[in-house]
């Protein structure tokens, strides 16, 4: 992992070796523990904390580099104090998928058997397709519930299982038969209550961090200190002006479809080593 950051920036692996360094990572794993994974920021004054459950496997080594992605983009951002350290949503996750994706290319640079670079791509396949796809597709639900809710006042809960099966049978198509009972399924996810259109910013996030790659792959070691003025500047400004500064521009269609187009490359070189 750290070869991986270094590979891209050498900031970023010196930083990130502290957590290792000075054990500011909980990895191991203890009875009564609780699961998931985290990174706490506590104060701009003092280095952030990860926890995470370590059981030596694939996952949780992108989960090592997800969450390191944070207390890189955290401790990078502490320079700007209390109240503009931490970033909206939208742009939290960008440090900690962008340190994945470093990771699985070094996976797929140094692995050779076809067999485990398919599974490799298959696996990043599935996250970001469930990241970008599926949650738009639940950002779309909660557009039309809250127009209808305003509309039409007090839903019965048969208009709200209508409203969730027809935002995502476009997503699935004629690939999957979705039956009745999955009308229901929006009832597990805590987000539409707690936090309303939390699931934009998955996809937000995803798809910004895959058009910077794309953006990386153009430019090369030019585009990597503005990256990190992107990641020093924390929350100090909207994501559209910070992007701005980096000569990035989200409001043009163009920028996201580099992040699709990545994606896209992604599929056609699992089609070809599927054969």
């Amino acid at each position: 992992m750290l070869d991986a950051y270094g590979d891209f920036a050498p900031e970023l692996a010196e930083i990130a070796g502290r957590f290792f360094e000075r054990n500011w990572i909980d990895a191991e794993l203890r009875p009564g523990k609780r699961g998931g994974a985290f990174c706490a920021s506590t104060l701009p004054s003092l280095h952030p904390y990860v926890l995470l459950n370590y059981t030596d496997n694939l996952r949780d080594v992108m989960t090592v580099a997800h969450e390191l992605g944070h207390g890189v983009h955290q401790s990078l951002a502490a320079e700007q104090g209390l109240f503009e350290q931490d970033t909206p949503l939208t742009t939290a996750e960008t440090a900690s998928v962008f340190g994945e994706m470093l990771v699985f290319r070094r996976l797929m640079k140094e692995e050779s058997d076809p067999k485990v670079r398919l599974g490799l791509l298959c696996g990043k396949l599935e996250d970001a397709f469930a990241t970008v796809f599926r949650q738009v597709a639940m950002t779309r639900f909660e557009q039309s519930l809250h127009t209808a809710r305003r509309g039409e006042g007090e839903l019965p809960i048969e208009r709200v299982n209508a409203l969730w099966m027809e935002a995502n049978e476009p997503m699935f198509g004629d690939s999957v038969a979705l039956s009745d009972d999955y009308a229901w399924w929006w009832l597990y996810i805590p987000h539409f209550v707690h936090s309303p259109f939390y699931c934009y910013a998955y996809a937000f996030g995803e798809l910004l961090v895959l058009a910077l790659l794309r953006r990386y792959d153009e430019e090369g070691p030019a585009f990597v200190p503005r990256y990190l003025e992107l990641l020093a500047a924390g929350g100090s400004d909207t994501p559209q002006a910070l992007l701005a500064r980096t000569g990035l521009d989200i409001g043009a269609p163009t920028f996201w479809d580099g992040g699709l187009d990545l994606l896209e490359d992604l599929v056609i070189e699992a089609e070809t080593l599927a054969g």
